[in-house]
């Protein structure tokens, strides 16, 4: 393991001490439940940590002394300790693909040097905003920051179904004022009370403490952007940056290289990695388009079963696993700063089944290159997610390897990856499909997604690459009883 993999291993441990916290709450944990945060706190006072450690420690000695700012300063200190990750993950990054740059046959044809990379795209200037009550909106976000900061005083082992509805109005009153990224935050932040409540099982600490995070830093954030009358700023933190679905303008053509699917007691979602084939517009030929579906479920239902289920637009999902070209009209794209984007349907769209003698070979492409200058030209803030910075990558060559602490590595070609599991049986079965063929000499070409986390690299398999199409790895082969499966949905 490399230093800085260690540095990563280390926060990722701090992180879950701090969401102990958060879900027992300031005013109920006891020192000896902090004891573990306390300890962290001084090693990494030790190796000179300064920044995180010292709101670590002003968060440890507010919670000691039963301060009423003790919740600001735990979220404080989480604020902190998620930008050093960041940062960190980032050079991790940057230092990985600069060593698989230059093992690579293609890269020292065509990167002698780093003034060889292709400059970053573009970055349009950032839209302004004007809320319509400035001085009211100051006044709400501040309320909404102490709302939050009374769950984490509290913990959720005092929420209740007032809890609820107190976040539920927080969340409708942040939309009206069109503050929509904090109305997101504080909806997801009450979906994991709700699950916590429920106790059936799909609660889980890590994502309660992100999105508990989220809505306070906004909420700060915003107040702060308009006592300055920065509109730039009131915009990014109100309503994101991602960009407006823009219509195609014509027919598409797609196949379908990768499936990714979760699954939770509740939902089952799908994402669907998409090559266009044939656009109408010349940028979006060759480029990664993203669909994505979800579900609510039934445990009893396996999760493949809904990819029959038909759709508003009348097409059966279960169109995207099968080895053709698919032809969708009337659709628009979320544009990404790769040149594709997220695929998004509307009530006019047409999806159908085109031809099924595909040239596979001619889909199989990827840009290391590109997600090299990315990695390098990313500016991190305390609001970035790590999946934001995904990419895609195809393995020619790769090797499968135990890790020392039950998790499973992937390497190729200078790139050392920590294989991402589902949890239960569809990581085992995963495992299972990786490991089978791992152990040929001659394996399969490897596609999957990658992200920057903790001082690694995440690598998520999602399908072997044949010449007679993908084998998608996270959807199983069963057959499904129709007659039996809309019998249970009661439809």
């Amino acid at each position: 393991m490399t230093e800085l993999e260690e540095v990563g291993r280390t926060a990722d441990a701090i992180r879950a001490d701090l969401e102990t916290v958060f879900v027992r709450g300031t005013a109920t944990s006891t020192p000896n439940e902090r004891r573990s945060l306390v300890v962290r706190t001084e090693e990494w006072e030790r190796i000179g940590a300064h920044h995180v450690a010292s709101r670590l420690r002003a968060a440890l000695k507010a919670a000691d002394a039963d301060a009423k700012d003790a919740p600001y300063k735990f979220l404080s200190a989480y604020t902190s300790l998620h930008a050093f990750e960041r940062v960190l993950s980032l050079q991790v990054a940057r230092d990985a693909w600069a060593g698989y740059l230059s093992t690579s046959a293609e890269a020292e044809a065509d990167h002698d040097s780093e003034a060889d990379d292709p400059a970053p795209a573009s970055i349009a200037e950032p839209p302004t905003m004007t809320l319509e009550d400035p001085k009211g909106a100051a006044q709400l976000t501040n309320e909404l920051a102490k709302v939050v900061e009374d769950l984490v005083r509290t913990g959720l082992t005092s929420a209740t179904a007032a809890t609820r509805t107190k976040l539920d109005a927080a969340f409708k009153e942040a939309s009206r004022r069109k503050l929509l990224r904090l109305g997101a935050s504080l909806r997801y932040t009450n979906e994991e009370v709700g699950r916590f409540l429920a106790d059936d099982g799909s609660f889980t600490a890590r994502r309660y403490g992100l999105f508990l995070h989220r809505p306070c830093l906004l909420a700060k954030g915003t107040s702060f952007a308009i006592a300055k009358n920065d509109g730039r700023l009131v915009a990014s933190l109100s309503a994101g940056t991602a960009a407006a679905p823009k219509p195609i303008g014509g027919a598409i053509e797609v196949v379908t290289i990768g499936v990714h699917k979760r699954v939770t007691a509740t939902v089952c979602s799908f994402d669907f990695r998409l090559r266009v084939t044939k656009s109408p517009k010349a940028g979006l030929q060759g480029k990664s388009l993203v669909f994505s579906l979800v579900f609510a479920r039934k445990v009893a239902v396996p999760a493949e079963a809904y990819l029959h289920l038909p759709q508003p637009q009348k097409f059966a999902p279960k169109i995207f696993r099968d080895k053709t070209t698919i032809t969708i009209t009337d659709a628009a794209v979320i544009p990404d700063e790769r040149g594709g984007g997220r695929l998004v349907l509307g009530a006019k769209s047409v999806v159908t089944a085109g031809k099924g003698n595909v040239t596979w070979e001619d889909h199989y492409g990827w840009d290391p290159e590109g997600a090299a200058a990315r990695a390098r030209a990313h500016a991190p803030t305390p609001l970035d997610l790590a999946v934001e910075l995904q990419e895609e990558i195809v393995l020619d060559e790769w090797q499968l390897a135990p890790g020392g602490d039950g998790t499973s590595w992937v390497h190729a070609a200078g790139l050392a990856m920590r294989v991402g599991m589902p949890a239960g049986e569809e990581g085992a079965e995963l495992t299972k499909r990786l490991e089978a063929r791992a152990k040929k000499k001659n394996k399969p070409r490897l596609y999957g997604t990658m992200h920057y986390e903790y001082g690694q690299l995440v690598f998520t398999p999602l399908s072997y690459l044949g010449d007679d199409g993908p084998e998608y790895l996270m959807l199983s082969d069963e057959n499904i009883n129709l007659s039996a499966l809309l019998g249970s949905l009661n439809l």
